[in-house]
């Protein structure tokens, strides 16, 4: 167990790199997406895409390195940022994988769709949510998670947010949200997932409040 008091602050920009690392070692998409710039629109896709999409921001640091961090959404702060702008530019990156056939590029595109109208039948997409969340495999089970995640609710419940929201995977992370409170409300088909996980059920969970 590292003895060094951990520090949590807000996230800058310059933590951008640390927390794409952390996606890429969390779900290992330099693994599952060929070729390596179809990787790199992954990663860019989850990691840039969660901060634009956030307007809470937090990361832990150890010994001056980003370990691990929170982005979420509070739907009675500060709107975050329009996200069309950023989506348009993941299809045009997408289209212009040189090593990816047109089928290959158009079922991906068409995955990414279908995952978000599956998951809207489920939540509202402007509800409270845990956006991303990544902790180190070196540091977890030693707080860092649990006390992001408590600075993140306790901001919402100040706010007077009655619900907050996540996606998970039931393979991934579903056990420590249902230790922390968190209720199972429903599963959705997600070639997203698939993609991931082959075979993991994506799921919803909801953090009451109140």
């Amino acid at each position: 167990m590292n003895s060094v008091k951990p520090k949590f602050r807000d996230y800058k920009n310059s933590d951008y790199k640390c927390c794409e690392d952390l996606v890429n070692e969390a779900w290992q998409f330099d693994e599952i997406f060929k070729p390596r710039e179809l990787s790199d629109i992954a990663k860019c896709m989850y990691t840039k895409g969660s901060v634009t999409g956030s307007n809470f921001r937090r990361v832990v640091e150890i010994n001056g390195k980003v370990v691990g961090f929170i982005f979420g959404l509070n739907e009675l702060s500060s709107k975050p940022r329009k996200g069309i702008l950023f989506g348009l530019s993941i299809l045009r990156r997408i289209f212009c994988v040189k090593e990816m056939r047109i089928r290959e590029k158009i079922k991906l595109i068409k995955a990414i769709n279908t995952h978000e109208i599956n998951r809207s039948k489920i939540v509202d997409k402007r509800k409270s949510e845990i956006v991303l969340f990544v902790i180190d495999p070196a540091h977890q089970g030693i707080g860092n998670g649990k006390k992001l995640l408590s600075e993140f609710t306790t901001h919402c419940k100040n706010s007077g947010v009655k619900s907050i929201i996540v996606e998970t995977n039931k393979l991934g992370a579903s056990r420590f949200y249902e230790g922390v409170g968190f209720r199972h409300i429903g599963n959705f088909d997600s070639p997203l997932h698939e993609y991931a996980t082959k075979g993991g059920q994506a799921s919803m969970y909801e953090y009451r409040c109140e």
